[in-house]
């Protein structure tokens, strides 16, 4: 399951965190990471706002939850917005990031 929070949200790291950054001077381009404190490493994707964007952005959070799941209390991927004016446009990626099954599975 995916979720969308806030970058500013201080509650207890549950979940695993995928924060999305506007590419500067790039509409449309955007890059995801998370951070592994275990492997002192930074995982990224570099994704547009279309449909290859979205499946760019889906197989990367599963990824993530399939390699660092178990050692977060829950296998939940949380995307965390960096920029608060940041938005997508396409529908296939808005689905992505809101978690919805129908896309997701």
């Amino acid at each position: 399951m995916m979720n969308f929070k806030g970058v500013g949200n201080t509650e207890e790291v549950r979940n695993i965190r995928i924060i999305i950054k506007s590419v500067d001077n790039r509409k449309g381009e955007h890059i995801a990471y998370y951070k592994s404190d275990l492997m002192q490493a930074t995982f990224s994707v570099y994704i547009n706002d279309n449909i290859f964007g979205a499946l760019a952005l889906h197989r990367f959070a599963e990824m993530i939850r399939v390699s660092w799941g178990k050692n977060y209390k829950t296998d939940r991927v949380d995307f965390v917005f960096s920029d608060d004016l940041m938005h997508f446009e396409n529908k296939a990626v808005l689905d992505v990031v809101a978690g919805v099954k129908a896309f997701c599975v």
